[in-house]
């Protein structure tokens, strides 16, 4: 399945990160989905910068060098 990209795509993007620059907000994750109509986004709201439960959160992660 290929689609040309087209102009009108690209100034969608552009739009997106614009306004995503303007915000407070610091992470972005970009997925495209074919469960949303195109030329539709969906916005998701993420729980911090480490996965809530896992070893990093913790401060238990395996790979962190003792000093």
């Amino acid at each position: 399945m290929s689609e040309q990209i087209n102009n009108t795509d690209i100034e969608n993007m552009l739009k997106l990160l614009d306004g995503f620059a303007m915000s407070e907000e610091s992470r972005l994750k970009v997925t495209a989905s074919e469960e949303l109509p195109q030329g539709e986004a969906k916005k998701q709201y993420h729980h911090g910068r480490c996965d809530i439960g896992s070893p990093w959160a913790k401060g238990t992660a395996f790979d962190v060098l003792e000093d």
